[in-house]
């Protein structure tokens, strides 16, 4: 794997700038931006891990499927309650680490699923859910009523997310993006695929 070739510090570094510039060009606050990267370096590092692991299995001719589904599974809980842990951010850990675990499995033969580059992926865009989802929950607290979808416009936006940008319903009603229902960018609650969740920069804003 392409990360056994760095420094750890090397790696670190790398991660921070990219996640820096990444969650730039989102209109978050500053802080809720520092969430963002301190999450994504964390998920980052458990995923780099889980990689690993599996490519040590591959390169001995050993199994891992089942067994890596509970190492994700980790690797993400372990990030994401440093931001919120709740019975909905532990159902979302546990999709994402049986979805991630079969991807990887199926297409193990294709480098970039065992690489570096999967693993900051997967980061930025867990992060953003996990953010996300805290933010929403934060704002629900705090009594706001209404929820706006903002998305970069910027000519790599999904059409639909396009079409969604400056959309508003009541806090405790879905979006319909793309033909989906979804409470905030990311959402996989309600059904909403990988084709309005993968790489995804949008976010909320909330009145």
């Amino acid at each position: 794997m392409s990360h056994t070739t760095l420094k750890f510090d090397e790696l670190n570094s790398l991660s921070r700038d990219t996640y820096e510039e990444y969650f730039d060009e989102m209109g978050v606050p500053a802080a809720a931006k520092k969430d963002r990267v301190l999450v994504a370096m964390a998920l980052e590092d458990g995923f780099l891990d889980v990689l690993s692991w599996i490519q040590l299995k591959k390169d001995r001719g050993e199994q891992f499927f089942l067994d890596s589904i509970p190492m994700f599974e980790q690797a993400f809980l372990a990030a994401a309650i440093t931001r919120i842990d709740d019975e909905s951010i532990r159902q979302t850990a546990n999709d994402f680490a049986n979805e991630v675990a079969l991807s990887t499995f199926n297409n193990q033969d294709k480098p970039y699923f065992l690489s570096v580059d999967r693993a900051i992926n997967m980061a930025a865009t867990e992060s953003n859910a996990i953010n996300g989802y805290g933010e929403f929950v934060d704002a629900k607290s705090l009594g706001k009523r209404s929820k706006k979808w903002n998305a970069i416009i910027d000519g790599n936006e999904r059409e639909w997310h396009n079409e969604a940008n400056g959309m508003v319903v009541p806090i405790d009603e879905p979006f319909e993006v793309g033909g989906e229902l979804m409470m905030y960018p990311l959402d996989t609650s309600l059904g909403a695929g990988a084709d309005n969740i993968a790489n995804c920069r949008c976010w909320l804003t909330y009145e």
